[in-house]
């Protein structure tokens, strides 16, 4: 059953993907204008381009701001929970390394989308350089998404990964017991199907995870991986 972290992932891909498409409707454009130009102008109209830049002004910046706005959430839910066990406020070096984290997982973002740009516009440039019929550059265009599957996985992880990290974070040294949360199914990992079926009766000390089990915290299955530590 789809969660809060799977409707924001939902979200920003959907949000993404619409950013994607403006920006290629733009490019196919000046794709056409762009094959009949001549060397020169070819040529001073490539140094010019910037398309990461087109990419954050259509909205790619304004959508990771708002995913890190999530991360924010996260944080706070964690130490609401904290806060409920009786549990005292984060310090300043658990504050500060969780930002770390976020400003990690947001150089990972843009540096797909910086990947993107730089592959989209080898391509014109290359194709139309070339003199590769136009319609065969177009083509290519399309099949050249940025809302891929990949980074569907970067989103989900780094956001898994942040919110068991922020729990961890609060309750690291509290006297309290984790269980492994998640779905046992055929896409289970054997570590986390190991994790689930060892689990004593009262959960894992936090000693026990990180000793006992191939889940630590954060890391949990590793990519992708749909399981959380929880407080029992």
């Amino acid at each position: 059953m789809p969660d809060a972290i799977d409707s924001t992932v939902n979200s920003f891909m959907a949000n993404i993907k619409q950013v994607e498409n403006e920006l290629q409707r733009d490019l196919e454009r000046l794709a056409y204008k762009m094959k009949d130009m001549t060397d020169t102008e070819l040529l001073l109209t490539a140094k010019k381009l910037n398309f990461l830049q087109e990419l954050v002004d259509k909205g790619y910046g304004k959508e990771i701001n708002n995913l890190m706005d999530e991360y924010d959430v996260l944080l706070v839910n964690a130490a609401k929970e904290a806060k409920k066990r009786g549990i005292v406020a984060m310090g300043t070096e658990t504050v500060n390394a969780l930002q770390i984290l976020k400003d990690l997982d947001t150089e990972t973002l843009l540096g797909r989308a910086s990947t993107w740009s730089n592959e989209m516009k080898k391509l014109m440039f290359t194709n139309i350089y070339s003199g590769t019929n136009i319609n065969s550059i177009v083509s290519s265009m399309k099949a050249t998404e940025l809302a891929t599957h990949q980074l569907n996985v970067a989103v989900n992880t780094g956001l898994r990964q942040f919110s068991d990290l922020s729990r961890y974070s609060v309750f690291k040294g509290a006297d309290v017991y984790w269980t492994y949360v998640g779905p046992q199914d055929n896409r289970t990992r054997p570590e986390c199907a190991s994790t689930h079926s060892n689990e004593p009766s009262d959960g894992y000390t936090e000693k026990q995870v990180n000793s006992d089990t191939d889940t630590p915290f954060g890391v949990r299955g590793g990519f992708n991986c749909r399981h959380s530590w929880m407080i029992a």
